[in-house]
């Protein structure tokens, strides 16, 4: 499991921290339902998953402010995207998924 501190300190974003309180449970629990991450041999979540489930929070945070998936800047409009193929790397989600028997 990750913890809002973590994810403050990853992202560095320190005075918005309200909306942490929402996004790491609601992750912990995406992340926990996933049928193929990476665990410790004592069940605890890998180095890997962890790293996941905090780049996938940020990028939750990131979207709150872009429920259209784009976010207003100097120049124009940035496209926040949907999918990080290294977020389903490390969470073994998607294209990315572990082959499972059974």
């Amino acid at each position: 499991m990750i913890t809002e501190q973590e994810c403050i300190e990853w992202t560095g974003q320190n005075q918005n921290v309200q909306p942490w309180a929402l996004i790491v449970p609601a992750t912990n629990s995406y992340v926990e339902s996933l049928p193929s991450i990476d665990r410790k041999e004592d069940g605890s979540w890998a180095e890997t998953t962890r790293l996941g489930a905090i780049l996938l929070a940020a990028r939750w945070y990131t979207r709150k402010d872009s429920a259209s998936g784009t976010t207003g800047a100097l120049d124009g409009a940035i496209y926040v995207s949907r999918y990080d193929a290294d977020i389903a790397r490390l969470l073994n989600i998607d294209s990315m998924s572990k082959p499972m028997v059974g």
